[in-house]
Formats: C-alpha cells, sequence, structure tokens
C-alpha cells in the first residue's frame, strides 16, 4: 500500500546551509524551477518536496485523513528523516507557507530562517467563492456549466496582469479542491512569536487570498521584513521570478 508518509522529495547542491521548499495546495515541487538555481548559487543545500497527493507523493488512503494536522504531521516527519545537521531555512508558499510556520512556531530552535510566499493564514483569507466551492464541491459542475471562465479564473488565481503564457501553463495543471483550508488554526495571532529572522512576500493582485490586513499585523515586529508586489498575484516565484530570487537571495545573504 502507498504510504503519504514517505514523502518523495528532489536535493540539489552539494554543500551549503540547507534549505527546504514546500509548495501550496494543488501544486508539486516543480513550482520551485526557477527559485533552485537561485539558491544552489548562492550555497545553499536544497530539498524540495511533493505533500501528500501531490507530485509523486500518494494521497492519504482515507478522505477523512485530509486535514491541515495530517500534513503538518507528514512534513515533521519527513523534515526529521532528513537528520539534518543544523537548523534549516524554510521556504514555503501558500499552505506550504502554513505548514513552514506551524513548525517555526512548534519548534522555536530547529529553524534557521523563515521565507513565506503568499502565505495561508487564516481560512477566511481566501475569498468567498472558492471557499464556497471548497465546502461545498457539489456546486462545481454548476460552476463549470454556467461560469466557466469565472471558475477558471477562481480556481487557478488568475488576475489580469498575468501573463498569457503563465496562464495556459496554469489550465495544464487544474488544482483540486480541497477541505484542509477549514482545518487550520488562525496564525496571525502567533506572528509576534516567531523565533527567527523572517521575510515575508505577497501579491498585492492575488485573486485567491487576502493580504491587506498584513502591514498593519507586521509593522511592529522588527524580525519580519514584508515585501508586497504591486500588480503580482498568488504566485511571486512564478510570476516575477527574477525580482523574487532577487530578494530572496539578499534577505539569506544578510543584506
Amino acid at each position: 500500500m502507498s504510504d503519504p508518509f514517505q514523502t518523495h522529495y528532489m536535493e540539489q547542491g552539494e554543500t551549503g546551509h540547507s534549505a527546504l521548499l514546500v509548495h501550496d495546495l494543488g501544486a508539486s515541487l516543480r513550482d520551485w524551477e526557477e527559485l533552485i538555481p537561485t539558491l544552489v548559487t548562492t550555497g545553499h543545500h536544497i530539498y524540495a518536496c511533493d505533500l501528500p497527493g501531490h507530485g509523486e507523493t500518494p494521497a492519504f488512503a482515507n478522505p477523512r485523513q485530509e486535514y491541515a494536522q495530517m500534513y503538518v504531521t507528514a512534513f515533521r516527519q519527513w523534515l526529521d528523516s532528513l537528520a539534518l545537521g543544523r537548523a534549516p531555512i524554510l521556504i514555503g508558499h501558500g499552505f506550504g507557507a502554513y505548514l513552514c510556520l506551524r513548525y517555526a512556531l512548534g519548534h522555536p530552535y530547529k529553524v534557521f530562517r523563515l521565507i513565506l510566499l503568499n502565505p495561508l493564514l487564516f481560512a477566511e483569507q481566501i475569498n468567498f467563492p472558492r471557499r464556497l466551492l471548497h465546502r461545498y464541491p457539489a456546486l462545481l459542475p454548476l460552476a463549470q456549466k454556467y461560469a466557466p471562465a469565472w471558475l477558471e479564473e477562481l480556481t487557478l488565481a488568475l488576475h489580469p496582469g498575468i501573463s498569457p503564457s503563465l496562464a495556459q501553463r496554469l489550465r495544464r495543471n487544474p488544482p483540486r479542491l480541497s477541505p484542509v483550508p477549514f482545518t487550520i488554526a488562525d496564525l496571525t495571532p502567533e506572528l509576534p512569536r516567531l523565533p527567527t529572522r523572517s521575510l515575508i512576500l505577497w501579491g498585492e493582485s492575488d485573486p485567491l487570498q487576502d493580504f491587506s490586513m498584513l502591514p498593519g499585523i507586521l509593522a511592529p515586529l522588527p524580525e519580519i521584513t514584508p515585501v508586497s508586489f504591486p500588480h503580482i498575484g498568488h504566485r511571486p516565484h512564478i510570476e516575477a521570478p527574477e525580482q523574487t530570487n532577487r530578494i530572496i537571495a539578499k534577505f539569506l545573504l544578510g543584506f
């Protein structure tokens, strides 16, 4: 029987500080193809994983296991299995950022640096129509029949500024709806407890998640560097890779 706790991952870079990359729901480790070469060039040893039910990692056998804590457990077991010699850098996107943040809060001495891209912090941060489809997937056929263009923009997190080539790429791998966002804990009150220097980046044009609350939350927290991208949506590392890579590299190099 396939085991979702046997996480599939790839490794690049022979030496350097370990950096673990964790993708969003409905994605895979391929999302990091633009960032990995930059991290290797700046002297980091990369591990990028496929979450359970994504890429080449098996899904949970029982649909009732499809909740956030199971992903947290799978992520922790994968990280522990790597037996790293020193605390790694954690880099996560969307729900992957949620997993990295949960781990950092629960293991304050086991994370060297934390980088979160468009982090999912609480369920209501997701726009209402997408939450409705997550909660009631039976509505999906109706939406596909009567509002196909609207549904595509909603499920793929497309926005007016996205490049046509990227939109076409995303259409080839439509994300699946999942109940997981309804099972996460609200982590916004926990941000002041972050145990290490952190970088939080987000696209201001994200049609999937709302980040309007972040500047006010992060302003009094000097250990967290906030960076927002105008005209960029849910995937800064894919939509604006050069800009995103430069900011991440400078942060990790201490600039």
